[in-house]
């Protein structure tokens, strides 16, 4: 066979670029394409991913908004905390989520577990203060390791406790505090939603108990209170669809307590 000159490679590729000699115009794009492949391929797998700055910030929260964090919410990174420090370790899923070997850790404080080395639920806490010294350098260990493959999102704090006069101070006026609204004195922080729920927003519920004024879909701040009375079914349905966008969208950060 002849191997074509110079000229006439020139030819069949101007040929290809105007549509003839099929076949090889065909050839050329699967070769093009597989080049491309291949070096998009290469490419990829030479960054370096940041876990660090890629990780979303969850913040303060409370232990059973961390619950919600244990893989079964696709929509959701996998978190657990030790010694009230938050990692996503979602990284790790195979490990950490659903089936996984280490799946009942996800959610939880594994403080105690990690030091004991031990897979029962019950172990998952931060009480370490009777640990063995042994025991407790087994954590520090897990801590050192843990911290330095998987990014830190957030810290677990105690629930607020608060009065409603209490509650009245996170209207969002003060730009310092977050913005609380209660449904059926569970507190919600709603500070993401500043734009319908700040001072400026289109709802006057900031600072509020506002479980009558959801369940009438009402905007009069004399609606904003628990009280329920005289509400009938259809009302009282509105009322738990809010509260279960509430539990989705918002961080639950505590409870109502009387004055």
């Amino acid at each position: 066979m002849q191997v074509p000159s110079w000229d006439e490679l020139q030819n069949l590729l101007i040929d290809c670029l105007n549509g003839k000699h099929l076949w090889a115009t065909a050839l050329a794009v699967f070769i093009g394409t597989f080049l491309f492949m291949a070096l998009k391929s290469w490419w990829d797998a030479s960054q370096t991913i940041d876990l660090q700055a890629s990780a979303i910030q969850v913040g303060d929260i409370i232990p059973t908004e961390l619950a919600k964090y244990d893989g079964h919410d696709p929509f959701r990174a996998i978190l657990v905390s030790l010694r009230g420090t938050i990692l996503d370790v979602s990284a790790g899923k195979e490990m950490y989520g659903p089936g996984g070997s280490y799946a009942h850790f996800a959610g939880k404080e594994v403080a105690r577990a990690l030091g004991k080395m031990t897979m029962d639920p019950k172990d998952c806490t931060d009480k370490v203060d009777d640990l063995t010294p042994e025991q407790l350098k087994t954590l520090e260990d897990w801590e050192t390791k843990l911290k330095a493959k998987y990014p830190v999102v957030g810290k677990v704090v105690p629930p607020k406790r608060l009065t409603l006069q209490q509650l009245r101070e996170y209207g969002g006026q003060d730009k310092s505090k977050p913005i609380l609204l209660a449904i059926r004195g569970v507190i919600f922080n709603v500070s993401r939603g500043a734009e319908f729920y700040g001072p400026d927003g289109i709802y006057p519920f900031a600072g509020h108990e506002c479980a009558r004024a959801f369940a009438l879909i009402s905007t009069d701040v004399a609606d904003c209170n628990d009280n329920l009375e005289g509400l009938g079914a259809m009302e009282l349905d509105n009322l738990r669809d809010w509260e279960a966008k509430f539990n989705f969208k918002y961080p639950i950060v505590g409870s109502l307590v009387k004055e």
